[in-house]
């Protein structure tokens, strides 16, 4: 069974991860600073995934 703060976090991530990207497709004022956040958030996930996460369950 998943730790159950691994998926909290995943979900989290995920919420903010769609957010930026919604926020990147309007191409508003804002959209360079939401790119970065993709792109930090995009890390973040991949480094939980590789040194984090249990290895026998995949989140996303």
């Amino acid at each position: 069974m998943p730790n159950e703060y691994s998926v909290k976090i995943h979900n989290y991530l995920t919420e903010k991860i769609t957010e930026a990207q919604k926020a990147v497709a309007r191409e508003d004022k804002q959209a360079p600073f939401y790119r970065g956040q993709l792109e930090e958030l995009q890390w973040l996930r991949e480094y939980l995934r590789e040194n984090v996460d249990l290895k026998d369950f995949s989140y996303y």
